[in-house]
């Protein structure tokens, strides 16, 4: 049952600061300050119940004690009656999701290891760049940046997206991506660590257009968006 009031506290607290984001922060400029707040907010909501400092615990209501002990009483009376333990079959099943969500996790960096393999590397200042046919390029992954060969690079448009993209590997932001899919994976069942892990992937769009349009022409910034959306289709 510990566990269980951990799981709820960690909600309570992502919750609350979440909202003080999309009240207080969200939409406004400062975007790298709100990177770190959402990254500090994921931190900060799994510590925070594990404290014991009266100041720093988060009290839930009797009303929320009360059902879960009536849950507690009711899983251990079915134990003594049917001889079977429901709470930890639920415990199993959350933990089974969980494993599921990891799989499918290590899946998605399986894949980029084999697109590694199939595609030759050339080095461009450090990076390691893939000509690529794939319909998901471009994209970046750490130090690797997955191009695709329909995008002249040399091109108006291609210079953008390699701008673009430039952002994302020298500000680090498959570290956020690494870190949040963990999270999510093994909290799947907190909506709030979704809402993050959506605002976290934009505030990374965003710091990136910001930099990609900078001393550079508005209809080449517009011209690299569509490109990307469309994977580089007419």
């Amino acid at each position: 049952m510990e566990i269980a009031v951990y799981f709820l506290k960690v909600i309570i607290c992502s919750g609350i600061m979440f909202l003080y984001y999309q009240f207080a922060l969200k939409d406004k400029t400062f975007h790298h300050y709100n990177r770190f707040y959402l990254l500090l907010l994921v931190v900060v909501s799994m510590i925070l119940p594990l404290l014991k400092i009266e100041y720093f615990t988060i009290e839930l209501s009797d009303k929320v004690f009360v059902i879960l002990n009536k849950f507690q009483t009711f899983a251990d009376s079915k134990n003594t009656n049917d001889g079977i333990n429901y709470l930890k079959y639920i415990n199993i099943a959350v933990c089974g999701v969980a494993f599921l969500f990891l799989m499918k996790f290590l899946f998605g960096i399986f894949k980029i290891i084999q697109f590694k393999n199939k595609f030759k590397k050339e080095n461009f200042e450090g990076i390691n760049f893939y000509q690529t046919n794939l319909a998901e390029a471009p994209f970046s992954y750490f130090k690797n940046l997955f191009w695709k060969n329909t995008i002249i690079i040399n091109s108006d448009i291609g210079r953008q997206i390699l701008k673009h993209e430039m952002v994302h590997i020298e500000q680090k932001h498959s570290y956020d991506k690494l870190f949040i899919e963990i999270i999510t994976a093994v909290f799947w069942f907190n909506p709030f660590f979704y809402l993050i892990k959506k605002e976290i992937n934009l505030i990374h769009e965003y710091l990136a257009d910001k930099k990609a349009v900078k001393q550079s022409d508005t209809k080449a910034f517009a011209e690299m968006l569509l490109a990307s959306h469309f994977s580089g289709n007419q």
